[in-house]
């Protein structure tokens, strides 16, 4: 932990955490919208997401 009692992350972490939401956001605009197009941007959000955070490590910055 950081001297400031918060734990450290960098650029990568946060970029994975916003397109992960950002999927999840498409995605709900999409399930009443029945959009194809928009499923496949939430797809492409939250597994580009997903990717960035394993190559950040994500989960070993969280001790």
């Amino acid at each position: 932990m950081a001297e400031t009692g918060h734990h450290k992350a960098n650029t990568g972490s946060w970029l994975a955490v916003l397109l992960i939401i950002a999927g999840f956001v498409v995605g709900a605009i999409a399930l009443p919208l029945a959009s194809t197009a928009l499923w496949i941007v939430t797809a492409v959000l939250v597994v580009g997401g997903a990717a960035i955070a394993l190559a950040s490590r994500i989960m070993e910055q969280a001790y």
